[in-house]
Parts: C-alpha cells; sequence; structure tokens
C-alpha cells in the first residue's frame, strides 16, 4: 500500500466544499461522532465559504438524522445510495434506478441465502424472512423501509442499490462470480468487510458529486473527500484533496492523495479543525 502525506496543515485557498463519507470515514466504529466538536467547526465552514457534503451508500434518511435541525444546519448536500440520489439545499436533484427488467433479472440471482435489503428513491425494501438481528442491523442504515414476504416482491419498484451482507465477508472469487453473472446490470463494489453494495452503472459517489457541483458552479479541484472503502475510490480520485483515512482499504489509499488519522480517532475533525481553527 502506498505511503501517503497528511494533509495540508492549512486550508488551501481554492477549497470550497468537503464532501465526507460516513462509516469508517466520519463516524467512529460505534457509529457516533463528536458533536459538540463537530458544531462550531460547521459554523466556521459556512462563515468561510466551504460547503459540507455527505456521500454514503446508506439511505438519505439516515443520513440526515445524523444531523438534527437542533444542532445546526443540515448539510449543503447529500449524496445517497452511491449516488444514485442526490440532495442540494434541501431540493433532490437526482433519482436513479435499474431498470426493471435489469432488476428482474438481479433479483434472480440472489439466493434465499444471501442476506440483502434493497433501496431507492422511494424507501427500502426487506424481506420478512430476515432474522431479527439482520433487520435490526439493515434497517439502522435505511430507516424507512417495507417488508415484503419473498424477493419477488421487490420487483416492479425503484430500486438503486442493493446491500448484501455476511459477518464472514465476501471472498473476491464470490465477488467475481457475481460480476460475471450480473453482466452490467449492476456493479458490485465493496463497502466495507462484511458488505458488498449492488449500484447503477455509472452511478458512484464521484457522479453525484458532479451533479451537485455543477449546480454549485465548483471545480473538482475546489473538493477535499474523506473516505475509506472500495465504494470511495472514484470520489477521492476526483477531487483535488483525496483523503484516505488511516484505516481505508488498499483500493481507497490507491486513489487518495493524503491520509488522516482513522476515524475512531476523529480523523476527520482533526484535519478540518486545521483548516478552520478559532478566530
Amino acid at each position: 500500500m502506498p505511503v501517503l502525506p497528511p494533509p495540508p496543515a492549512r486550508l488551501p485557498d481554492h477549497l470550497r466544499a468537503v464532501a465526507v463519507d460516513m462509516d469508517g470515514t466520519f463516524l467512529r466504529t460505534d457509529s457516533t461522532y463528536d458533536r459538540s466538536r463537530f458544531a462550531p467547526l460547521r459554523r466556521r465552514m459556512r462563515e468561510a465559504g466551504v460547503r459540507f457534503v455527505v456521500a454514503s451508500g446508506n439511505q438519505e434518511a439516515q443520513l440526515l438524522g445524523f444531523f438534527p435541525a437542533a444542532e445546526g444546519p443540515a448539510p449543503d448536500g447529500v449524496v445517497s445510495d452511491n449516488g444514485a440520489i442526490v440532495l442540494a439545499d434541501g431540493v433532490r436533484l437526482r433519482e436513479t434506478h435499474v431498470p426493471m427488467t435489469a432488476l428482474e433479472r438481479v433479483l434472480q440471482l440472489l439466493d434465499d441465502e444471501l442476506t440483502f435489503i434493497a433501496s431507492g428513491p422511494d424507501g427500502a425494501y426487506l424481506r420478512e424472512s430476515e432474522t431479527p438481528a439482520m433487520r435490526e442491523l439493515l434497517t439502522f442504515y435505511h430507516p424507512q423501509y417495507e417488508l415484503v414476504a419473498d424477493t419477488a416482491d421487490i420487483n416492479g419498484r425503484r430500486v438503486s442499490k442493493i446491500a448484501l451482507v455476511d459477518e464472514r465477508g465476501f471472498p473476491q472469487t464470490f465477488l467475481d462470480r457475481l460480476a460475471q453473472a450480473l453482466d452490467g446490470a449492476m456493479v458490485p463494489v465493496v463497502s466495507g468487510h462484511d458488505s458488498v453494495d449492488l449500484i447503477v452503472p455509472g452511478r458512484h459517489k464521484a457522479s453525484g458529486l458532479d451533479v451537485l457541483l455543477d449546480r454549485w458552479g465548483l471545480a473538482p479541484e475546489q473538493v477535499a473527500a474523506f473516505g475509506d472503502s472500495g465504494n470511495d475510490a472514484e470520489m477521492l480520485a476526483r477531487v483535488g484533496y483525496g483523503i484516505a483515512m488511516a484505516n481505508a482499504s488498499p483500493t481507497a489509499r490507491d486513489a487518495a492523495h493524503f491520509m488522516a488519522p482513522t476515524n475512531d480517532e476523529d480523523g476527520v475533525l482533526h484535519v478540518l479543525e486545521g483548516w478552520f481553527p478559532p478566530a
């Protein structure tokens, strides 16, 4: 793996947006962040004219839930479902879903032993047969969901992403076979050791970020992005300041230019405090 330098100690003059992945990046392992530490940082970012973007494979509603109005302004932009859904200043700019014929083919490949949840612009769909533990896990990331009797009942829904979960992890041989079987209908990307997302071809966090930049009249060179997993790679490579966490996967590190401390060390906040110090 490459040895990456730390990010610039001071705010780059032309920086106008900061994008963060959530799990494994902005959030600690226990899915928390230091809210009292972030709140003044957020104010100073706004005063400096720098927008804050959340980019994740998770559901839009779940991401917004981390930033309640009582604690400060919502993120300026939200890229959810790995770029298939994009929200800016409270307005949905993009809603993408897999063509229905492609979705039907994909669902036929998911056997009953695979644990998964399908999500899209209208919410998420979870089989009633999932265990209580898996139901709790999957709905944490997709709080707006509907239970369905079986896999076939998801046909005809607007689906942007299918998240597969297995606590044992997914070997590369499985991913290779899955990609071959999908034949471009959806694309598998690793989103963590125990999870793989099937996403819409051409829809990833970098493509979602591009929608926001077009709206705001910004260039990728004016953006810093933080990430840790394979589904962050396009975004890290696309921006002027791609920053991998010290706990990042080799794929994320290969795409990045700099490295921040780990998520459990509040690495994102550490960098931002150097860029947006108190007056």
